[in-house]
């Protein structure tokens, strides 16, 4: 009982929070995105809509931006000036370069009137970090938080890939995670900027660069407190959103109490039962979901929830979409 409560408290908040979604499905664009940077007739650098049988979200399509038209950084954004605590997650696809690298990653509270906003960006060149910064006067930089490879999950990576990025602002408070881990020393505290759009953004001082985005969601966080309704990090899933099969893999390195996992649909009704490994003990393994209930139904789109065989813990949110 009190899983299921949990979960309808959880689906309802969800769906009445979601603010925007953007999947690039069919080679189409579902929000409006504008050139942040523009020169003196307006032009400046767009989202558009290329096919990538790389994407995360397995349909073939995602979101591209580039730094062509406004020298050394590109950054797209959409939504409404006055939104105020919410999360950005997208995948991105991150460039590893062996010099001076390009930076790819999400934006949150773009301000056009001051011109500030916290970007989120991989640095995979040899610095090898992952940097929360804020742009601000006179569109210069300041690093917030730097996290080099140790404190990356899974370490810096050593070629071109995509990753997941969600940076979360709520009042003066960050939150910032990397393929579904919370980066550590979070929350950080920075009260620079109250308000704002969101976006994707790419830099690089040597070259033209690009970067390619799919699985663009914005959930409204208003008096929602942080892990409300965020993962219970024993497991990681990708791709999610996910159109054909997802995969769940497991972050922790302690032992466990349970042999299996159970997900839920958005009223609380289970669907699937999926077992681990006999004599689990939590060595580095991997379970699949191909989205389908126990009868072997393809389950219908929408968020569902992957809880422990215990009922005791919400450990991940995962979407299907068409």
């Amino acid at each position: 009982m009190r899983v299921l409560l949990t979960l309808c408290i959880l689906c309802s908040l969800l769906f009445s929070q979601v603010l925007y979604e953007e999947y690039f499905t069919g080679g189409n664009m579902q929000l409006d995105w504008h050139a942040w940077f523009t020169d003196s007739v307006g032009i400046g650098d767009s989202m558009s809509v290329i096919n990538d049988p790389t994407t995360p979200g397995g349909d073939s399509w995602a979101g591209r931006i580039s730094n062509e038209y406004m020298g050394v950084a590109g950054l797209t954004y959409s939504g409404v000036s006055n939104m105020a605590d919410y999360y950005i997650e997208a995948w991105i696809y991150t460039v590893v370069a062996t010099a001076s690298g390009p930076y790819n990653g999400v934006a949150a509270r773009l301000n056009p009137t001051t011109r500030y906003y916290y970007r989120l960006v991989s640095d995979f060149d040899n610095s090898g970090r992952l940097r929360l910064g804020l742009v601000g006067s006179g569109g210069y930089p300041v690093a917030i938080r730097d996290w080099a490879s140790g404190e990356i999950p899974g370490g810096v990576p050593t070629t071109s890939s995509w990753h997941k990025f969600k940076l979360q602002v709520s009042h003066d408070s960050l939150w910032c995670y990397y393929d579904d881990q919370e980066l550590p020393g979070c929350p950080i505290i920075n009260d620079s900027v109250s308000s704002g759009y969101f976006g994707i953004y790419t830099f690089s001082m040597a070259d033209t660069i690009s970067t390619k985005c799919d699985n663009i969601i914005v959930l409204d966080v208003t008096g929602i407190e942080e892990h409300g309704l965020a993962t219970k990090s024993f497991f990681s899933v990708s791709p999610n959103p996910f159109r054909y099969s997802t995969t769940i893999s497991f972050n922790k390195t302690q032992s466990i109490e349970y042999s299996g996992l159970k997900i839920y649909d958005a009223t609380g009704r289970l669907i699937k039962d999926l077992s681990l490994p006999t004599a689990y003990s939590l060595v580095p393994t991997t379970i699949a979901w191909d989205g389908k209930d126990n009868k072997g139904n393809s389950a219908a789109p929408g968020v569902y929830f992957i809880v422990d065989d215990q009922g005791n813990n919400l450990v991940n949110v995962v979407r299907l979409h068409q």
